[in-house]
C-alpha cells in the first residue's frame, strides 16, 4: 500500500454500500436517508431520498438503480427521474435487510440482521436470501450469523459474504439459474470481537478487502485466510464500514469510515462519517 489513506469527503451521517460505476463512487447515507454519487475529487450528487433508510445498492440489467429500504425491509427500484417506481416487500423472508450485491442480470443478493441487534436480541443464524428480476424469492445458505458485507467476483461464479458476529468470511458458487450452493470458509478470523467484520470487495487476484469495525481497520486477505495487508483510517473515525476498489485504474481504495459505535447507531444511527483514500497495489477486477 502507498501511504495513510487521506480524507476525501466529510460530512455524512452514516455510510454504506460504496459502489464504483461509470466514474462514480456511489454510497447511502443510513443516517440521512440519502444515496450519493461522487467524482474522487469530491464532487457530489445526491441521487435519490429513501425515507425508508437505504442500505444495499445495486442496478438491473437495464441501468435502473436497486436500493435496500431497511426500516420497511423492500427492494426498491428507482427510475432514471431518481424516483422510486416499484418495491418488492421482503418482510416474511427477510429480517432487517441490509446489504445486497447484484448481478448482471439484476438478480439481488440480499444480506440482513435476522434478528433485532439493537433491542439486544440473541443472536440469530440466518441465511442469504435472492430477488430475481420477475420478483420469484429464494433463500441460500445457512448458519449465517449476521451476514452484511457481499460481492460477486468478476467472473460471476462466486459470492463471498461476511458474516459480522461469526467473525468470517463465506463463499458460494454461483449456478448459471443464480442458485447458489457449495457453501464454505474463505476466512475465518476467530471468535472476537475485533474480528467483527462489515462491508467488502474483490480486487483482481481474488483476495477480500473486508472492514472491520470493532478493530477500526481494513485487511485484504487471501482464500484461506492469510491477511496481506492491514489499513488505518485518517482522522477522528475508526469505525470501519465498507470499502470498493474504482478509479480510473482501478486502484482507488474507497473507505467508508464512521466515528460512532453499535450503542450509538441504535439511538437514531447517531454517527459522523468520511470518504477516505488510498492506492492500492492490486486493482479491481
Amino acid at each position: 500500500m502507498n501511504g495513510r489513506p487521506k480524507v476525501v469527503k466529510e460530512g455524512f451521517g452514516y455510510l454504506e454500500a460504496a459502489r464504483w460505476r461509470d466514474g462514480y463512487l456511489y454510497f447511502s447515507d443510513i443516517k440521512n436517508r440519502k444515496v450519493h454519487r461522487m467524482r474522487p475529487d469530491g464532487d457530489l450528487e445526491t441521487i435519490v431520498t429513501i425515507p425508508q433508510r437505504p442500505s444495499g445498492l445495486g442496478w438491473t440489467a437495464d441501468g435502473d438503480m436497486l436500493v435496500i429500504g431497511m426500516e420497511d425491509n423492500t427492494l426498491n427500484r428507482v427510475g432514471k427521474g431518481g424516483r422510486i417506481e416499484a418495491s418488492i416487500d421482503l418482510n416474511g423472508s427477510v429480517l432487517h435487510a441490509n446489504d445486497m450485491a447484484v448481478d448482471p442480470t439484476g438478480r439481488a443478493y440480499v444480506t440482513q440482521f435476522g434478528y433485532d441487534l439493537f433491542n439486544h436480541a440473541p443472536p440469530a443464524a440466518t441465511h442469504v436470501t435472492s430477488i430475481a428480476p420477475d420478483g420469484a424469492i429464494a433463500h441460500f445458505g445457512s448458519g449465517l450469523v449476521f451476514p452484511n458485507g457481499i460481492a460477486i467476483s468478476a467472473d460471476g461464479r462466486r459470492l463471498i459474504v461476511a458474516e459480522s458476529f461469526g467473525y468470517r468470511l463465506n463463499a458460494f458458487d454461483i449456478a448459471p439459474d443464480g442458485s447458489l450452493s457449495n457453501q464454505r470458509i474463505f476466512a475465518d478470523f476467530g471468535d472476537d470481537e475485533n474480528n467483527v467484520l462489515d462491508g467488502l470487495c474483490i480486487d483482481a487476484e481474488g483476495a477480500v478487502w473486508v472492514a472491520m469495525p470493532f478493530a477500526g481497520e481494513f485487511r485484504r486477505v487471501l482464500d484461506g485466510g492469510t491477511v496481506t495487508d492491514v489499513v488505518k483510517p485518517t482522522g477522528k473515525g475508526t469505525y470501519c464500514v465498507d470499502c470498493v476498489l474504482g478509479g480510473d485504474d482501478g486502484r482507488t481504495l474507497f473507505l467508508l469510515v464512521a466515528d460512532t459505535n453499535v450503542e450509538r447507531m441504535a439511538n437514531d444511527w447517531d454517527s459522523e462519517a468520511s470518504i477516505q483514500t488510498l492506492i492500492a497495489e492490486v486493482p479491481a477486477a
